[in-house]
């Protein structure tokens, strides 16, 4: 995988961005900064499955339908 190290932070951040939501509900938060916290997380799962699907697909993987 050409994007492995960008992939791999990206993971890092959603997993933080997780964390985060987590904090958020045990100091309870405003629910605009619940929206606003998943909103980004789920920006940074969109460019890490846009990482992904730019990867050449090998023989011995099954096609996506």
């Amino acid at each position: 995988m050409k994007n492995r190290d960008t992939v791999l932070k990206k993971l890092d951040s959603i997993e933080a961005g997780l964390n985060a939501l987590r904090f958020m509900v045990q100091r309870q938060e405003p629910v605009n900064d619940f929206i606003t916290r998943i909103e980004s997380t789920r920006e940074l799962v969109d460019q890490v499955k846009g990482y992904i699907e730019n990867e050449p697909i090998a023989g011995t993987e099954l096609n996506r339908i």
